[in-house]
């Protein structure tokens, strides 16, 4: 059977044109049309019907019997799938609410109100070249009384050859409740509150808007957070909203507030805020479903808010809190869908930022190893031979060079050889400090880049290093020696090429001088404190 929306514009093409909207726009459309019959106890005749879902909400259900309590007769048109077929809706002697069941899942959504002095009617279905989810529906809605009488028309024959055990009830209601005029009152209270819809949604679109354009413009993003906490503030003219990002995609917690502009908040309010966000975002990562609290629900020294979980990728990343001291808030759905955009753009940017990151370090660091490449390591050593002249500090470099590494690939193979650097690259990182450097130099040569340790101190890192790499089982081949050089800045050298240079030949002494041992560089280098720069550092650090 045709739909209410066709079967209308196939009866009256002149005195309706159909429109696009998006879903939301659509659903909000049909509460104002609610709205007339529950603000005024308008005793009339609603028929209703919605797209059909799996689940419905505690708000949903609670609208629809605030319908019923209102209205004179509500029918109310469900599949046998959706739980609204399985509602109690409260009735009376002079009240009835009928539900009417049908097969198959409904697409359409339409709600008409007949009574002696108002008649309406909204009816829409997902366009033809979309689906329902896509915000390409078309709607079609009036408060012309001969149009809702053909509606009438319509769902009466409807009711008779789905569900004629209802006819007879329905026919009746019909009778009672015919539409005769239009009261222009009644009227423009449903215009109005559409011409704030659309100017409540333009504003919203440009809030939308602006953080999709911090997001193409930036890669920080605190920054970003604090935009979008910025725009849903004035967007929803609520009291404040936070942010939070936290996980493996983001390292450090970042997060990010905004309160109302009249609003001058102190320590102690922009510290409990930041308790309320992380207490919420702690509830939430247990189970990442949004949570609304209207005005009237809110707890005692509570306020309403609503809470939107960021998910990427089935992980749990954070949350935007939404929280509004007006105590009759009631967040509408297209606050809630604004509230959901916003969280699925931040899911973006999180992404686009963890790729920027896996990016940067793919750049700087050996795919093998996950230590620096070399391009990173003369990058940090020329940002720490430069700290180490401000500060007059010492700086030690340690080059290293598995002894035989040829070997381990011809009798081990290549799997065995590649299994030997990282196992080398692993002693690097738990023997090391945070502010060391270690460097995957070239081949089987690994560079460490120790700031503010002087030779002693290099020294015994060094030799702590020589006894865990000679205790290293190579699956497949055994055991395995290092042969190591040690330079210090200004001792050895008094710039980045010569350090590297001077740790270079001395571990080419240590190779030399057999292996599996530690090495300064030889006695006659020139660089071996001999230029004047040198001799100043020397001086002034007390390392003679």
């Amino acid at each position: 059977m045709y739909s209410l929306y066709h079967s209308l514009l196939a009866q009256h093409a002149r005195q309706l044109t159909p429109i696009r909207c998006a879903p939301s726009t659509i659903a909000q459309l049909h509460r104002y049309f609610e709205d007339v019959v529950i603000e005024n106890n308008l005793s009339a005749l609603v028929v209703e019907t919605l797209p059909t879902a799996l689940q419905r909400t505690s708000r949903e259900t609670a609208r629809l019997k605030q319908v019923a309590r209102a209205a004179r007769d509500l029918f109310l048109f469900v599949s046998v799938n959706d739980p609204l077929s399985r509602i109690p809706l409260p009735r009376s002697k002079d009240r009835q609410a009928v539900v009417v069941r049908h097969q198959g899942e409904a697409y359409e959504r339409f709600v008409v109100i007949a009574d002696a002095r108002f008649s309406a009617l909204l009816a829409s279905v997902p366009a033809e070249d979309s689906d329902s989810n896509s915000g390409g529906n078309l709607m079609v809605w009036t408060f012309e009384p001969d149009v809702v009488y053909s509606a009438l028309e319509y769902l009466m024959a409807r009711v008779t050859a789905e569900n004629s055990f209802h006819a007879a009830t329905f026919a009746n209601a019909v009778r009672i409740s015919m539409p005769k005029s239009t009261s222009l009152q009644l009227t423009l209270g449903v215009t109005t509150k559409l011409a704030l819809l659309i100017q409540e949604q333009a504003e919203r679109e440009v809030a939308v808007n602006r953080i999709a354009t911090a997001i193409r413009n930036s890669m920080e993003l605190d920054s970003i957070l604090q935009t979008a906490a910025n725009e849903v503030v004035r967007s929803l003219n609520i009291r404040s909203c936070g942010i939070t990002i936290a996980g493996k995609l983001v390292g450090e917690p970042l997060t990010s507030y905004y309160f109302r502009p009249d609003i001058e908040p102190d320590d102690e309010t922009v510290k409990a805020l930041l308790t309320v966000i992380d207490n919420s975002a702690v509830d939430v990562a247990r189970s990442p479903k949004a949570i609304i609290v209207d005005g009237d629900g809110a707890p005692l020294n509570s306020m309403a808010h609503a809470i939107v979980p960021l998910i990427y990728q089935g992980d749990f990343v954070g949350i935007l809190r939404a929280e509004s001291d007006d105590p009759s808030r009631v967040w509408a759905d297209t606050e809630l869908l604004l509230l959901h955009t916003v969280a699925d753009q931040l899911t973006v940017a999180v992404k686009q930022a963890h790729l920027f990151a896996e990016m940067q370090q793919q750049a700087l660091t050996d795919g093998l190893t996950g230590c620096y490449n070399r391009r990173s390591f003369d990058l940090q050593l020329q940002r720490d031979v430069n700290l180490a002249t401000r500060m007059r500090q010492p700086i030690s470099l340690i080059m290293i060079d598995l002894d035989h590494f040829k070997d381990i690939n011809d009798r081990a193979g290549h799997d065995a050889g590649d299994m030997a650097l990282r196992m080398l690259s692993e002693i690097l990182r738990s023997e090391l400090r945070t502010v060391d450097t270690a460097a995957r130099f070239g081949g089987d040569e690994f560079a460490i880049i120790l700031p503010q340790a002087a030779l002693e101190g290099a020294r015994i890192v060094a030799e702590r290093l020589r006894v865990r790499i000679e205790q290293m089982e190579i699956p497949g081949f055994g055991t395995a020696t290092a042969s190591i050089g040690l330079a210090s800045f200004p001792v050895h050298a008094s710039s980045c090429e010569t350090l590297i240079s001077a740790a270079d030949r001395a571990l080419y002494k240590s190779k030399r001088s057999g292996r599996n041992c530690i090495s300064l560089p030889p006695d006659d280098d020139s660089e071996a404190g001999q230029t004047p720069f040198g001799e100043r550092l020397l001086d002034a650090l007390s390392l003679q």
